[in-house]
């Protein structure tokens, strides 16, 4: 991506269970905002999956709990959205470096799941390890013009 975009609706969240709860509000809030209601229930899967596995990996790191700010404390993700290209993209950073991997479920398991339902809804998905560590995992939606 070249030049700089400003993170206007970029949320900071404690990795704990709850944040897939706050990502979805945000992602609601978000969407609402910029009128584009008809992408609303796809994206808050996508965030809620996405920020789930952030969860996980971040607990994933042994990080100890301390308060501090976010990339020096990694028991916090943080989740982006912003138009590109007539394309919604929804970024989620976690303190994991290890990549995204869709698992294969068994029927009765609880989870597992996750990145088949990104791969099903989201246009295109991937991930990328920033300088500053960690990972982002990010996907994109098609928006009308």
């Amino acid at each position: 991506m070249a030049g700089v975009r400003m993170r206007e609706q970029y949320l900071e969240i404690p990795a704990r269970p709850e944040a897939a709860l706050y990502a979805r509000k945000h992602v609601r809030r978000v969407l609402g905002e910029w009128r584009l209601e008809e992408l609303l229930d796809t994206a808050e899967l996508i965030a809620s999956e996405l920020v789930t596995n952030a969860v996980r990996a971040t607990a994933g790191t042994g990080a100890p709990v301390s308060g501090e700010a976010a990339f020096d404390a990694p028991e916090y993700i943080w989740i982006d959205v912003y138009r590109a290209a007539g394309r919604i993209v929804l970024e989620v950073w976690d303190a994991g470096r290890t990549p995204p991997a869709p698992r294969t479920a068994a029927p009765d398991d609880e989870g597992g799941r996750g990145l088949h339902l990104v791969d099903a809804l989201a246009e295109n998905w991937g991930y990328r390890r920033p300088v500053t560590g960690g990972k982002v995992v990010w996907c994109t939606l098609s928006a009308r013009a």
